[in-house]
């Protein structure tokens, strides 16, 4: 019967952590499809500021402003405070590391998300500025204007003259790919939309290119903050629910081997308890045939 219990008890254990599994996968599921829809309406109105800053910097007659080889940078490293995310923190930082290793200047580096922060530092690598990431859209739209107001901040006071954001562009359910992209100065040629754009007219430009610049070079940076925050929590929740749907498999596995023993050992007692029955049964049968001899 002890053996029983036991059996009954960690049977109830694991029923309890797939109950959480399955929540955590359903809650990563409604994340991404969320995600998803807003990554598609965010793209018309980047398209259409970047496309707006392209013109603006060919009408200003300014050449493609390049920074030199050695110019110290500040990187963005976008990761999350949550695990359970597969490779999703770890593929990011190594592409961090590998970054740093290809610039000839200083890099230094701002974490967003907790996790990443822990993986740099793990890496002998300190950030000057490490953050929570927003774990919702609705906390991405809330905390990107402070989170801008600190990145320039950061940006200013470590004397760089480029910053780049690093973070995971969200493919599809469970797939990502790591991305490194220079924000400032922007790259010219980036600011041109692809073949799918999404309008079809360019954007008319009546005010003066040099009152234009600055308010589109700031709206180009929380566009850009914003939408990579967005594919930073699309990848994680997609990672997450990957994960998930494996655990959950794997606690299935895990069920049906207790419940298969729970039913042998539960066989054998019954077993026993009959041979019992039946040795006693026996037993007192020989004893009323001496008896009655």
């Amino acid at each position: 019967m002890a053996e029983l219990r036991e059996l009954q008890r960690r049977l109830d254990s694991i029923q309890g952590l797939k109950d959480v599994v399955n929540a955590m996968r359903n809650l990563a599921a409604i994340y991404v499809r969320r995600a998803e829809a807003t990554l598609g309406a965010i793209r018309p109105y980047a398209d259409v500021v970047t496309t707006a800053l392209r013109l603006v910097l060919e009408r200003s007659e300014m050449g493609p402003v390049e920074p030199p080889d050695d110019a110290p940078s500040l990187a963005v490293v976008f990761a999350s405070d949550q695990g359970l995310a597969g490779p999703y923190n770890d593929r990011v930082v190594a592409a961090a590391l590998a970054f740093r290793e290809r610039m000839a200047g200083r890099v230094d580096f701002i974490a967003i998300g907790l996790r990443g922060r822990n993986l740099l530092a793990l890496r002998g690598v300190e950030p000057v500025l490490a953050t929570r990431t927003p774990s919702s859209l609705e906390g991405i739209k809330a905390q990107v204007p402070e989170l801008a107001a600190r990145i320039f901040d950061a940006f200013h006071q470590c004397g760089a003259e480029q910053a780049f954001f690093i973070f995971n562009v969200y493919e599809s359910m469970g797939r990502f790919e790591e991305c490194v992209r220079r924000i400032m100065p922007p790259v010219r040629h980036e600011l041109t939309p692809g073949e799918e754009r999404t309008f079809t007219y360019e954007p008319i430009l009546t005010a003066p290119p040099a009152e234009l610049l600055g308010h589109l070079i700031e709206e180009y940076f929380f566009v850009e903050l914003y939408r990579s925050l967005l594919e930073s929590h699309a990848s994680e929740n997609g990672a997450r629910l990957t994960s998930m749907t494996s655990a959950a498999s794997n606690v299935d596995d895990r069920l049906a081997e207790l419940r298969q023993q729970f039913q042998y050992v539960r066989q054998e007692s019954i077993t026993s308890e009959l041979m019992d029955v039946v040795s006693g049964s026996e037993a007192l049968r020989g004893e009323g045939r001496h008896l009655y001899s």
